[in-house]
């Protein structure tokens, strides 16, 4: 997020240093303090501040000012007094795309990228902020090859969250998107749910209030994801009960749950169908209607695949929580971690 920065979401500051992480979700900002120590990464306090309609969409703030305060009011209703200021979230706005290009000295790789998303893709590239991670390097008719994952975020995006985190007085030094937040926790930490998940390959399905974000793991390494426009929004419109305590409280409404799993399904299909070698071995669920009693379940007799709610994660320490913590928080939490 430093604006002298190139590259969406790289830190000029030291890894290991006690963070505010901020989630701007599309019904709630969600917040973690905390300290990744070594491989140890220490969650402090989680909490979170409900965003009122036609304040935040999509990445955009439409009212600057109730954003602020909403936020300003969070930290202080909580005690937190940091500065150092890390942000993730999510848009469809956001462009992801996997690239193949020539293994090039690092120095010359920004520019390749720029050049071939632009040629890749009809947008501005200027106009884009980018970030890029190599996924693997290769030999292909006796050339070095990297395969890329490239993330770009329009600018503007980036420079309105910058500008008010500045103006609220805040140092912010990183802004990330969930499956990069996912897919550093993933590559840091082994066991979920006290089982391994380098292993196989796991999706992680983000149930968010606008989108429901499906992200492929394959041992521990971040391979694919995609947005899917549903998410508990679908609720709302159909009941005023928003707070489900069980699958069986909204049997009259599991149509909606079904177009989920659909859609899901379908993006489970494509990632496997690209590979005789992909496969989905295990799913697991988080965010926003995720801790529903028997959701889980609900997923897992429709898709056949195990689906698990994430609890625990090893040498992932939640000080003040519950078991629901993890599940609830996770994109905030993943941010804290600067690989």
């Amino acid at each position: 997020m430093k604006q002298n920065k190139s590259k969406l979401g790289l830190s000029s500051k030291k890894k290991d240093v006690k963070c505010l992480s901020i989630d701007i979700g599309s019904s709630y900002i969600k917040f973690a303090v905390g300290q990744k120590m070594g491989r140890r990464l220490k969650v402090e306090k989680t909490f979170k501040a409900r965003l009122p309609a036609g304040v935040y969409e999509n990445g955009h703030m439409h009212n600057i000012q109730e954003m602020k305060s909403i936020i300003q009011g969070a930290l202080n209703a909580n005690a937190v007094k940091l500065k150092d200021v890390i942000c993730t979230l999510e848009s469809t706005d956001a462009i992801k795309r996997e690239l193949v290009v020539p293994a090039v000295a690092p120095e010359d790789l920004s520019e390749m990228v720029s050049y071939e998303i632009g040629q890749y893709l009809p947008i501005d590239i200027n106009s884009y902020v980018l970030q890029y991670k190599i996924v693997r390097e290769f030999e292909e008719e006796n050339v070095k090859k990297y395969e890329l994952l490239v993330a770009a975020l329009p600018k503007e995006i980036v420079h309105n969250i910058y500008s008010m985190l500045i103006e609220m007085g805040l140092d912010p030094y990183a802004l990330d998107i969930h499956s990069n937040a996912v897919d550093k926790i993933a590559a840091e930490y082994e066991l979920f749910n006290e089982a391994s998940i380098k292993e196989n390959t796991a999706a992680f399905l983000d149930l968010g209030h606008e989108n429901i974000n499906v992200i492929i793991v394959e041992k521990g390494q971040y391979k694919f994801n995609r947005l899917i426009k549903n998410g508990t929004r679908d609720f709302e419109k159909l009941t005023t009960e928003f707070e489900f305590k069980s699958i069986d409280e909204i049997s009259q409404h599991l149509d909606v749950v079904d177009r989920w799993i659909e859609e899901i399904d379908k993006v489970f299909k494509y990632y496997t169908s690209r590979s005789v070698d992909n496969t989905i071995d295990k799913i697991f669920i988080y965010g926003g209607i995720s801790v529903m009693e028997g959701l889980d379940t609900y997923i897992h007799e429709r898709v056949n695949i195990p689906v698990e709610l994430i609890k625990s994660i090893d040498n992932v320490e939640i000080v003040a929580g519950n078991e629901y913590t993890l599940a609830q928080s996770l994109n905030a939490i993943s941010a804290i971690i600067r690989l």
